[in-house]
Formats: C-alpha cells, structure tokens, sequence
C-alpha cells in the first residue's frame, strides 16, 4: 500500500509547474480564512466547537449572555461624585449592543419598604413588641387622665431602645446590603458588567472594554476618580495579550530554529535552504487555513499544531534531500534521482505518516470537543506535512536544477570511519542488561506515575491587583457561583426543595447555599400572616399625634410594608431580575448555588460536580450547569476516562501498521522496540525529575508515540534493504539525517517550554524528555538487536560456507 501511493506522488513529480502554480494558488486562498481565525485559548472554550451549543456551558451563555463580567472599580474621595460616576456610566452601559445588563446597587430602599416581609418571624415578634411599647408611651402622653407616676428619665427609657431595636433590626438586614457594591463610606464602589457575547470571545471582550473605557472618560473628564478593571472580561483580554504575542513568538522561533537547522546542513547548497524552507513553511499554512474553514478558530489544544507540524514538515524534507542526494553521488541525472528518492524514502516516510496521522486521528475517542478538533486538524496536517513537502520540493528540485545540476560533493558531510562490531557475548550481555534495567524503570516508573490535580500549576494564575484589594473592603463576591438553568420556575422551586432535603441529610458537603428567584419573594406563611395582621390591628387609631420625627419615620415605614403584603415575586428590583431571567425574558430560569471548595483543586471539583449531580429532581426535570469548578471537573472526566483508550488504540494502529509495512512480524517487533525502551525511561526520568501527568501533559504521548518510530523506520528499513552493511556501518549513514530530523522534532518542545502557559510548558518538558530518550534509544537499542542479527548472519554464512 505506501509503495502504491508513493508511485502515484512520483508520477505527480513529473509536473513541476502544476505542482508549484497549486501550491502558489492554494497559499494565496489561504491568506483570508486564516486572516479571521479566532482564537478561543480558554480551557472553556474546548467544551463545545465554534458556534455549536453542544455543550451545558454554550447553552447557558447562549440564554444567559456572557458567563463573566468586566468588573470596574471606582475609588473618589468624595462618595457621592463616585456614586454619580457608577450611575452615569450604568445608564450608558444599558443600552449599548455590547451589554447584557449592569449590576452597581442594590436596592435597599425596596427591601426597606417591605422588610416585614423579609425578617425572620423571631425578628418580627421584637417588631411587634417595641411597637406595643412605642404605642403605649404615645397614648400615655396624650392622655391627660393618666398621671406619670415615674421619672421622666425612667419613662423615656421603653421608648429610646424601642427606636434603638427597630434601627439595629434594620442594620442587620440591610447593613450589608448596602455594602453590596461599595464599602460603607462609598469612596470605593463596585460596576458589574455582564456582556451579551461570550467573554471569551477576545475580539469582543476587548470592545467592551474599550466601550467602557471611553464612556469613563467622557464622564469623569478631569474629576478625581481613579479607575481598575478586573472580572472575566479583563482576564480574558489579559491572557489573550499574554498569549497571542508569546504564540507569534514561538512561531517565529520555531521558524527561526528550523531555518537555522536548514542553514547548518546545507550551508554549502544555500538553494537548498530557500527549497526546504518553502517546502516547509506551506503544509502549517494549509492546516491553518483548514481550521478556519472547518471550525473557524484555533483553540488551546489545536495552537500545538503550529508548532510540532513544521517540525514533522522538516522530518520529511531532510529525509528525501538526504537519499536525492545519495541517488545524485552515482552520478544519476536529476530526474531520475527525484524519481528514486521518492519510491526510495516514499514507503517508509508513508509509514510514519500514516501512523503519526492514525495516532492524531485515535484522539477523537475523547468526547472533548477541543480534543477532536486536534485530531482531525493533526490526522490533516502531517498527511499533507508529506504530500505538500515531497511535491514542492521535488517541484522546486527540477526548476532550480533546469539549466545546472547541483554539485553533489558539496552537500555531502558524512565521513567514513572503521567501526567493528561488538562481540557477539558481550553484544548479548548488553541486551540483557539493557533490558533488565528498562524493565525496571517501566514498573517503577509506571506504578508511581501520578496524576496531577492542582490547576494551579496548569493555569494561568490571577496576579494580584489593585481592583481586587479595593473589592476586598466591599461587600461584592469573591468568586463566581456555579450557574443552573431549567424550564421554568416551577422546576427550580422542585430543585431548591431537593436542595433542602439533601442538605438536612449531610448528602451534599460540597454546595453552601443555593438562590432562585423565589427565594427572593416574601415568605408568607401562615403565622407570618397571622402576625402581621396582629401588628395591622396595633396601628389602627389616631395615637402618632405626639410621636417625635424618628417614631414617625419608623411607623411610616411599617405601614408601607403592611400595605405591600401583597407583594408578588416579580415585584422585585431589576438587578434581580435580571440575574434569574434568559435573553427571552423568562423569568426565574436560573438558579445560583455557592460552594464550599478550591476551585483549584481538580479533585473537589469532581466531588462538587457529583454533588450537583445528585441534585436532580424526583420529577426527572432535567437542566444545566456550568461554572468553572463543573468546567474543570467535565474535562477532568473526559480525559481520564478516555485517554487510556487513545493511547491503547493509537498503540494497536501503530503494530498494525508496522505490519502492513514490513508483512513480516520479527521486522514489526524490531523496529517497535526502541520506542518501548524509550517509554520505559521516559516514565522513570519523569518520576526522577517530580514531572506528573496532567490535563496538558498527557497529550503529549500520542505525539511522543508517534515520533519514535520514524527514526526506527528508516534504520530498519535500511538494514534490510541493503543487506551487505552492518547496523553500525547503516546507523553511520544514517545517523546524520536521523540526527536533523530528530532536532526538528525537538524544535516544537523550545517554542512550547517559552509559554507562559503552565500547562502547555509541562507538554513541552514532558515531550523534550520524551524525545530526548527516542533519540538515545535509536542509537542504543538498534545496533544491539541488529549486531545480534549481524552476528546471526555471519555464523549462518560461515556454516554455509562449510
């Protein structure tokens, strides 16, 4: 099958300039779908693909609006132009396309009015006392029949802790209210802004801010008020300025690294540097443009393929210069020499293509939709990785070569040298020490292999920030709720009871509270009923006529309350509303629940997500959840439960392939040992150096799979073919095209190791370990088993010779 398909690239190779206008053509096409790639690079935004709401996060951003806000801190001397700032800058906000809505008070006044409402019963019996007590001091004073028989001090005592019980009930409750959003002075207040589109969205995300930064200015214009941004919002344009640049960066030093690697092995032949660089650069600029066709974006798994597919492109370049070349030193005419190094190198260079493509393709297994995106733009990339740089360079090849053949003793820079094999005892001893010692490793390695939780050693941490030390003297939440939805209201009153019950039964450790909607309606049950009818009867009649101001104040304010026992859910402010109610203007849809963990800890937000899980109703209502903790712990899942499967399958298609290659099992089995042996001490260098596997870093193996066997390929395939060498004289032919290819690999593991990114630089160091042992292993592993068959096939000589 590889023989087949590299016939047909070889008969492709016969149309240079075809093959160069397609290539000029398709590179030129892909200028404008790559030009409007987004990049989604929050760990979120792999849940779901581009513009599908196929995932409970989607779909409650897509109801909700932006699942994060861009919070604005306001910090003034003076509380009241602080207050006027908020409320201006609120007023603009609310109807621009950009915002959902704007949350920067509570309405205290609301809750006032109708705290009768809200108080604890115990609380409203003490309101109904100090009542009886007020009303009993004002008709003793308007009574001229009844004669005060006790001290003035002592007859106005009742009636001064009276007022001073109905201000500290109203304190208790509506105190910290009123720090909601601001600390009690007012000189630091509190702006939320939820957006309508995603706050991951970077391009839009980066409008707000700028919409907001420009209506502060307008509004502030010169006053002392001093402006900070945090909230989701700012995060995401945060990392986003972190690491776009460092993702151009690494680009550019990937391409910077490989034109130098170029530059070192063909520095006598500088055509050859414009060929392989060309020939390089077109295959990542296709996938590129494939991403953006199909799923329009790049996301935080997909950016690897900038990175590792330039370095397989120049895998596959230096393989087919290397034996062009050595077609070239028997003074063969070019085409002739394109024509043999193509069917030469063709198969096995098919090989490893195919089988770095099915390892890439076996990621699909996992239900992540980030995931399978890199699977199908990786299976993609490293197909075209062999067709595009074999055709352009073999194109460019003959154009460059149309008036004068390259000098070929002024590429070659292999010298030869006298190497005798091991003996045949001591080449056995090794084997077996080798392997006892491999042996080892894996089950030490492997058994205390671990699994690494903390995010926040995977993540990009928060830093410090003058916006957070300010909202840290107010009231406003620390951290982000988990976020329900359901049909309507009636299944979150079913959810909120299922939330009670559990609670009483200890059966949820891991949630706090819960808030709906009606929960912020008055509790009006029967006794509260019955005591506010009571209080209603106590405050008929004329008897306020002697009160003072402050007893007027408060009486006005329990009247109101008693004409608003009527008060319906939907009563409420608007900034309560407007949390519980979809874009659709249903109301009471959404439910809030508090926990109690780290949310940087992957081991409770699985136990959190579990816990929430069990929150479903009786009624078999069904309904979404989404939150970073319930994010975390659904890709947490995804991975651990899948990832065994990839590797497993990925490992099957690697031997079947091998097989289908060699059609001989010994040849398979040889060519795969150097790849065992080199698992086996990649898993003890990572115990060794404290590495443990993570969300990131275990990616890293399919690829690490799939890069070792290309060199094994073409040492083995080399030792068959020309069966008058021995392995040290091939592995000496070889070693120096084994040796760049090598390095291109490794080029991806510098641009990765530079990230800030904590989780992409842990891929980067486990693949620069796992590279670093292939490359050991090819060199170790191989002349061993093939100095042990050299030694078997000159004993098998020697007896045919008797």
């Amino acid at each position: 099958m590889f023989t087949l398909v590299s016939k047909i690239v070889r008969r492709l190779t016969r149309l240079p300039i075809a093959v160069l206008a397609l290539s000029a053509i398709l590179a030129l096409m892909s200028a404008y779908p790559i030009s409007n790639l987004r990049w989604d690079i929050q760990l979120q935004d792999t849940l779901s693909f581009f513009n599908q709401e196929n995932s409970d996060y989607k779909k409650i951003e897509k109801d909700f609006g932006g699942l994060g806000s861009l919070t604005v801190v306001l910090q003034a001397k003076d509380s009241l132009l602080n207050y006027n700032t908020a409320k201006a800058l609120a007023e603009r906000l609310q109807n621009d396309s950009l915002v959902h809505f704007v949350d920067f008070e509570t309405d205290v006044d609301f809750y006032t009015r109708n705290s009768l409402l809200y108080i604890e019963e115990s609380d409203l019996d003490t309101i109904i006392s100090r009542v009886a007590i007020l009303k009993r001091a004002a008709l003793s004073k308007s009574n001229p029949f009844l004669v005060d028989l006790v001290e003035k001090d002592s007859s106005e005592a009742p009636t001064a802790k009276a007022q001073a019980d109905l201000e500290s009930l109203q304190d208790k409750y509506f105190g910290l209210m009123s720090e909601r959003f601001s600390n009690r002075e007012g000189t630091i207040r509190v702006v939320d802004i939820y957006p309508t589109n995603s706050h991951t969205d970077l391009k839009a995300s980066r409008a707000l801010l700028s919409r907001t930064s420009e209506y502060l200015s307008e509004i502030i214009n010169g006053k002392e008020v001093s402006v900070f941004y945090t909230g989701k919002v700012h995060d995401t344009i945060r990392q986003g300025n972190t690491m776009l640049p460092e993702a151009k960066l690494a680009g550019k030093l990937t391409a910077l690294l490989i034109l130098l690697l170029y530059i070192i092995h063909f520095y006598r032949q500088p055509q050859l540097i414009v060929i392989s660089s060309i020939a390089t650069a077109l295959p990542i600029l296709y996938t590129l443009a494939l991403a953006a066709l199909i799923y329009g974006r790049i996301n935080l798994f997909t950016l690897l393929l900038a990175l590792v597919l330039p370095g397989q492109a120049c895998q596959v370049v230096s393989h087919v210069l290397k034996r062009y070349f050595l077609e070239r030193a028997r003074n063969l005419p070019p085409q002739l020499c394109i024509e043999s190094a193509v069917l030469g190198i063709g198969p096995s260079t098919c090989a490893y293509t195919c089988i770095m493509a099915g390892l890439f393709a076996c990621m699909i297994l996992v239900p992540l939709p980030g995931l399978q995106e890199l699977a199908v733009l990786g299976s993609l990339g490293t197909l075209l990785n062999w067709v595009v740089t074999i055709l352009v360079t073999t194109a460019l090849l003959r154009v460059f070569q149309k008036k004068r053949p390259f000098a070929v003793n002024d590429f070659r820079i292999n010298r030869d040298y006298t190497i005798q094999l091991l003996p045949r005892t001591l080449n056995i001893v090794l084997i077996v020490i080798v392997s006892v010692a491999s042996l080892a490793c894996l089950i030490y390695g492997g058994k205390n292999l671990k699994f690494f939780y903390d995010f926040k050693k995977t993540e990009i941490q928060k830093p410090a920030s003058t916006a957070d030390s300010l909202i840290a003297q107010t009231g406003f939440p620390e951290y982000d709720p988990i976020i329900i939805e359901f049909a309507d209201e009636e299944v979150g009153k079913e959810l909120y009871r299922n939330f009670i019950n559990l609670k009483k039964k200890k059966a949820i450790p891991t949630i706090a509270s819960m808030y709906t909607l009606a929960q912020f309606g008055p509790n009006m049950s029967d006794s509260r009923k019955a005591k506010l009818d009571s209080l209603q009867e106590m405050l008929t009649g004329n008897f306020t006529a002697k009160m003072d101001s402050r007893e007027l104040k408060a009486f006005a304010l329990i009247k109101e309350s008693l004409a608003r026992r009527n008060l319906d859910t939907y009563d409420q402010p608007k900034n309560v509303l407007n949390k519980f109610r979809d874009k659709k203007g249903n109301n009471g849809v959404f439910a809030f629940i508090f926990h109690t963990i780290d949310p940087t800890d992957g081991l409770a937000c699985r136990k959190l997500y579990k816990d929430i899980q069990k929150l479903q109703g009786t009624q078999g209502n069904e309904y979404l959840a989404t939150g970073l903790p319930v994010i975390r712990a659904a890709i947490l899942d995804k991975i651990l439960q899948n990832l065994d499967k990839t590797i497993t399958v990925g490992s099957f298609l690697v031997w079947f392939l091998l097989l289908l290659y060699y059609n001989r099992l010994t040849r398979a089995i040889f060519t795969i040992l150097p790849s065992i042996f080199a698992m086996s001490w990649l898993l003890i260098l990572m115990r060794l150096f404290g590495i443990e596997l993570s969300v990131y870093s275990s990616l890293a193996f399919p690829i690490i799979i799939g890069a070792s066997v290309d060199g094994s390929l073409q040492l083995w395939s080399a030792f068959y073919s020309k069966q008058g060498d021995t392995a040290l004289t091939v592995m000496q032919k070889k070693f120096s095209g084994i040796a760049i290819s090598q390095m291109a690999s490794l080029i991806a593991c510098y641009g990765l190791m530079i990230s800030s990114h904590p989780g992409l630089r842990s891929i980067g160091q486990v693949l620069l370990l796992g590279l670093l042992c292939i490359f050991m292993s090819q060199f170790t592993i191989y002349p061993l088993i093939a100095g042990a068959l050299d030694h078997y096939r000159i004993k098998q000589a020697q007896k045919k010779a008797k």
